[in-house]
């Protein structure tokens, strides 16, 4: 279809259902990971948000980490908006 975005995610859908459903805990990595917001090196010490989907087949769990400071602020934004 000409002219259809689809596909594309415009600015003003921010919603990300792992928020939603992950359980986020600061985490010990013995291997160095990127932050998922800001892509700098996360060493050691780290925020972990990890959520499991479970379905017909396998268990899914999917990781993401952030680097110290940057998951700070999202906890904090997260609190502030009442979705904790």
């Amino acid at each position: 279809m000409l002219g259809s975005s689809y596909g594309v995610q415009s600015e003003n859908q921010s919603y990300d259902p792992f928020m939603d459903r992950a359980e986020f805990s600061y985490a010990f990595s013995i291997w160095p990971r990127r932050c998922y917001n800001t892509r700098r090196w996360v060493w050691g010490t780290g925020l972990r948000g990890r959520r499991i989907i479970t379905g017909p087949g396998e268990s899914v769990i999917e990781d993401r980490w952030y680097h110290i400071h940057e998951g700070l602020i999202m906890l904090i934004k997260r609190s502030a908006d009442g979705t904790v």
